[in-house]
């Protein structure tokens, strides 16, 4: 994939979801439904425009992505990046806490 900001979620009930975290971490870039049976597999082409899809049916779909989902923009892998970073440390953040929490509450 050439986008770190774009996801794809494969789902039982045979659709693919496609997230661009790097324009809108809230709302579903694209959903698409693949087949009537539950999606397994899933891989993108490293120029990042085509995406193989399977189905436990054993059936391969190949979908050719925009390029506005395929071509990184020129800020966005340290965008992401910190983004992750970021969620990192507050994951941390509250894990601590909850700990001291935890704590408190059995010494009373």
């Amino acid at each position: 994939p050439t986008r770190p900001g774009v996801f794809y979620v494969t789902r039982e009930d045979g659709v693919v979801d496609v997230w661009d975290y790097f324009y809108r971490q809230s709302d579903l870039a694209y959903s698409h439904k693949v087949s009537d049976a539950p999606l397994s597999s899933i891989a993108v082409h490293s120029n990042g425009k085509l995406v193989a899809i399977g189905d436990q049916n054993g059936t391969v779909s190949l979908l050719q992505v925009c390029d506005s989902l395929a071509v990184q923009q020129s800020n966005e892998k340290l965008a992401i990046s910190g983004m992750f970073e970021r969620e990192t440390k507050r994951e941390k953040n509250l894990e601590t806490r909850s700990k001291e929490i935890a704590r408190k509450q059995q010494k009373v």
